[in-house]
């Protein structure tokens, strides 16, 4: 049984002014930990549901389900909020802890409001000499799929796409503005955010089979 389906449960708007006060609420945090529980203490009182602070071990209300577009509106916000601490991922995991239910309703729209970049204005990147070489390699590697297989093979295209991919998220902020990059293999590398101290690696995986005198196919994968 869906959150949607439970007997019982209230499907409540929000009006406009609760939704800019619960904005308000989340824009005024001023630290990575006060960040959600603002967020739900602000939302769960425009509901009437009075919930004491702080908020650890708070599992979401049972009592209340708010329409989509509310729900997705404010988790954003405060998702973006928490680009200036590093921290958006964390609070995307939290959020969907401590929030109510949702449910569909075409009818009810959240208040169009400017987007505000909240990111350190820059991105400090460590990079090890070890790890350049294997940035350097691994780009050789997708040429080499690209001139043994074809540019347009699946082989190339599955290989290249998921570097990209790779090195884009690797400039993201999304875990703070400093990070460290370190080699973990020749063709893989480690990822350390010394804002949060969140560490994933951008390795590569080779296909099963391999082929005889050919590059080896396969895609990176961000292994959390």
């Amino acid at each position: 049984m869906s959150d949607t389906e439970l007997a019982g449960r209230v499907h409540r708007a929000l009006t406009d002014g609760e939704m800019a006060a619960i904005a308000a609420a989340i824009e005024a945090v001023g630290t990575a930990g006060g960040l959600v529980p603002a967020t739900a203490y602000a939302l769960y009182t425009a509901l009437g549901d009075h919930p004491r602070p702080p908020l650890a071990d708070h599992r979401g209300s049972a009592r209340f389900a708010i329409p989509e577009a509310q729900w997705l509106a404010i988790a954003e916000r405060c998702i973006a909020r928490a680009e200036a601490f590093g921290a958006g991922v964390h609070a995307a995991l939290e959020l969907r802890r401590v929030m109510p239910a949702r449910y569909p309703d075409p009818g009810i729209t959240a208040p169009p409001h400017p987007r505000k970049d909240h990111r350190p204005p820059a991105h400090e990147l460590s990079v090890t000499r070890e790890a350049t070489d294997t940035i350097t390699a691994a780009s050789r590697h997708c040429e080499r799929l690209a001139h043994f297989f074809g540019p347009d093979s699946d082989e190339h295209l599955a290989a290249a796409r998921s570097w990209q991919c790779g090195l884009s998220r690797l400039f993201a902020m999304a875990f703070g503005a400093h990070t460290r990059v370190e080699r973990a293999d020749p063709l893989s590398l480690t990822v350390t955010s010394e804002t949060t101290g969140f560490v994933y690696g951008l390795h590569f995986r080779p296909a099963l089979v391999p082929v005889d005198d050919a590059p080896r196919p396969g895609r990176w994968l961000s292994v959390y």
